[in-house]
């Protein structure tokens, strides 16, 4: 029998970043003019990539601005400020290690390669990862279930042997576009919206136990 793929998105799944989001949000917004946002706000911009991030952030700018400015601004900001809060969740550097042992690991997130890749060296977790897939990796991010295919291409494994575990629709509905099952993470910033998971948690050590690994 194959081994199971379980795919995870990144921010809000695996890690709490929302604190160095806001501060980079808030950053491009002083920069432009703009009064600052709380983190609480920041959660409904986050998720799908760093346009719709700027997009969503500037809806209060001047409609004369070009977002292509606030955009450059934010992606140097937080390349220098990726790791200043930035933490794993509870769980999350006690499971893997068990999860890695049992299947092939991988990250699917909208986050840039680089910073994907920096974010999961720096927090200890690229270890147990078979492939990390961020944003410019392929032609089009979550919900579009390009990346899911590719990662599962890299860890060897088949959609219908596979788990997409995530905090935002863009991660069930890529799921459920590729043939994988989706598991929502509850504690994470993001929601469902109209997507249906096909299983739910509280916290991230509860995973093994539901995918009857444990």
């Amino acid at each position: 029998m194959k081994r199971m793929s379980i795919l995870f998105d990144l921010d809000g799944t695996l890690v709490d970043s929302l604190d160095d989001l806001t501060a980079a949000v808030n950053a491009t917004r002083h920069h432009f003019s703009l009064p600052p946002v709380t983190t609480a706000q920041t959660t409904c911009f986050i998720g799908d990539g760093q346009l719709n991030l700027v997009k969503r952030a500037f809806a209060d700018a001047d409609t004369n601005l070009d977002l292509q400015q606030p955009l450059q601004f934010l992606r140097e900001y937080y390349r220098q400020h990726l790791l200043v809060y930035t933490r794993l969740f509870p769980g999350v550097g006690e499971t893997l290690p068990f999860l890695a042992e049992n299947c092939s690991l991988g990250v699917v997130t909208n986050k840039p390669q680089a910073e994907a890749e920096q974010v999961c060296q720096n927090l200890g977790i690229t270890k147990h990862m078979s492939c990390i897939i961020g944003g410019g990796s392929t032609v089009n991010l979550k919900p579009h279930p390009e990346a899911l295919l590719l990662a599962l291409q890299q860890t060897g494994g088949q959609p219908e042997n596979a788990w997409m575990v995530g905090d935002h629709y863009t991660d069930l509905a890529a799921a459920a576009a590729a043939g994988c099952k989706a598991c929502f993470c509850r504690y994470g910033f993001g929601q469902t919206r109209d997507e249906h998971p096909d299983l739910s948690i509280d916290q991230f050590s509860e995973l093994p136990k539901s995918l009857g690994l444990s």
